[in-house]
């Protein structure tokens, strides 16, 4: 049987590459270079790729790949024009975007898995943590580092959450854990964990078994998990979301103040 390989169009240097191979949608991170670090066009890039996959007819799975050593480093920080100190303007610059990204991937109706090559640090950890399935190489490591830089991570907790206890994501995030991936498998954080030699094998098999099923079964049980699974998504996205954007604006004012005096 020949499986046709087909690569679909993204937007110019953005680091996100989607193709179809037979019933399977590949997103791939392609920026190895920088840790697959993603800036905003990227995110917004893989969104995209993301709500297109789950239009593709005849796509049952989409995989979450990566290039190089890591999985993804985190948010690439990006030089621009000076930050915003209005809630409103932080919310549609820069959190809306990863909101966005997050709730594409809760939305869609085919399977979701992460194949987890290397490490995934903050928004990296949560992308893959918002997956339905996330199999990961025992050699990678996984952390929400971002209160080192006094940034609340409220938005990766969204997708996070509802895979791990309370207490393991707040250790996670107040406690500046680093995790490996028999401690990520442990808090449920991961689905499978398995030799760096094997992870694509494994992965491979995943997608074989998913392609093979019916879609109605596929979305039936998509639909199900997510009212029965995360019934106060959306509620608890847009808190995510409000609570980042407020203190990021009073975070950015203090450093003005203390600045300017």
């Amino acid at each position: 049987m020949t499986v046709e390989h087909n690569r679909v169009a993204t937007a110019a240097n953005s680091g996100i590459c989607l193709e179809t191979i037979g019933g399977e949608a590949r997103l791939t991170l392609c920026r190895p270079e920088l840790g697959n670090a993603l800036r905003i066009e990227d995110i917004v890039a893989a969104t995209r790729a993301i709500e297109e996959a789950g239009r593709m007819p005849g796509v049952k799975v989409l995989r979450l790949y990566a290039q190089g050593a890591s999985f993804c480093v985190g948010r690439a920080a990006e030089a621009g024009a000076r930050p915003s100190l209005a809630p409103e303007s932080i919310r549609g610059g820069l959190v809306q975007p990863i909101l966005d990204l997050y709730r594409a991937i809760h939305l869609l109706d085919i399977i979701s898995v992460a194949q987890v090559q290397g490490d995934a640090h903050g928004l990296g950890c949560a992308l893959m943590a918002a997956c339905d399935l996330a199999v990961a190489a025992s050699s990678a490591m996984f952390s929400l580092p971002e209160m080192h830089k006094d940034l609340p991570p409220t938005l990766a907790l969204s997708a996070v959450l509802p895979n791990v206890h309370p207490k393991a994501a707040a250790s996670l995030v107040l406690a500046a854990r680093t995790l490996d991936a028999r401690e990520a498998l442990a808090v449920g954080l991961i689905s499978e964990m398995v030799e760096a030699s094997a992870l694509q094998q494994r992965v491979d098999e995943i997608v074989t078994h998913t392609v093979a099923r019916h879609p109605v079964a596929i979305k039936a049980v998509k639909r199900y998990l997510r009212a029965a699974g995360t019934p106060t998504y959306h509620t608890n996205a847009e808190l995510a979301a409000s609570l980042l954007s407020s203190a990021m604006s009073d975070i950015r004012a203090d450093i003005q103040k203390s600045t300017n005096t």
